[in-house]
Parts: structure tokens; C-alpha cells; sequence
């Protein structure tokens, strides 16, 4: 994030105007820089030129595994408006992405609530020997200087 704000800084001022898929792009990155996932889900959706648009369906796809999988940690239950909202997703496309991730839904009280369910952690939580010591080496080192 913090190279592609150092590139915008780069990047001439009447380029930055005139062209609209720049504008985008950059509303883009402060979405991301800033944690707004709604607006970034809502600005994402834009006819990107054949030369970016692989890299934004990619973009796109993976920011929207990676927010469901954090609300997926984060959240016993959220109601399906919030879900809605965060993901910028009619209530279908939310639904069949709950369902591929084997999600629960229940309507309680005239309100359908998603119940999302953890992932199993992949990555290997013990590490080597080595890695904790550099790691402890640069603590000491931080904490010295």
C-alpha cells in the first residue's frame, strides 16, 4: 500500500485527471489503505480497459476470499443486511457464496442471520528454532539501539 501511494505521488497531475481508470485505481488503494471494504466492493465494479481487468477480477476475488474468511473469524453471527453491506452483494450472490463456504442461515424474527463457520488454520503455528532466535535477535537489537 505504502509503494503505491509513493507511486501516485509520481505519476504527473494532468494524467491523474484526465484519466479515469487512474482516479479509480487510487480510491481503490485508499479503500484498502483505510480498511473500507464496502467502498472498495462498491468502486471495484467499473469497465476496467483488457489491459488491467484480469488483474481487478483477481483483485477482486481475492479481497473478497480474504474478507469472508476474516468475518468468517471474527463473527459467531451477523445479520444478513450487514453482510450484505460490507460485501456489497444482493442477497443471492451473498447467499451462494455463504453456501460455498458452508455457512448457516436462519431467519429469526423476520431477519435472516448468517452464522459463519471458522476455517480450519492452515499454516503450521510452530516455528523453527532459527526463525525464533532471528526473531529474538531483532527484538534485543531494536530494544538496544
Amino acid at each position: 500500500m505504502t509503494e503505491a501511494n509513493l507511486l501516485w505521488k509520481r505519476v504527473p497531475q494532468h494524467i491523474k485527471e484526465e484519466n479515469n481508470e487512474m482516479q479509480k485505481l487510487y480510491l481503490l488503494t485508499q479503500c484498502l489503505h483505510s480498511n473500507n471494504l464496502s467502498n472498495f466492493f462498491r468502486h471495484i465494479h467499473y469497465e476496467w480497459s483488457d489491459d488491467i481487468k484480469s488483474v481487478m477480477d483477481q483483485l477482486h476475488r481475492d479481497t473478497k476470499k480474504n474478507a469472508l474468511t476474516l468475518i468468517g473469524n471474527a463473527y459467531t453471527s451477523i445479520f444478513e443486511h450487514n453482510l450484505s453491506t460490507i460485501m456489497n452483494m444482493s442477497k443471492d450472490q451473498l447467499k451462494e457464496a455463504c453456501t460455498a463456504m458452508e455457512w448457516d442461515y436462519e431467519c429469526i424474527n423476520q431477519k435472516a442471520i448468517v452464522f459463519p463457520k471458522r476455517l480450519p488454520r492452515t499454516e503450521n503455528i510452530y516455528t523453527s528454532s532459527e526463525y525464533q532466535l532471528s526473531k529474538l535477535t531483532e527484538f534485543v537489537s531494536f530494544l538496544e539501539n
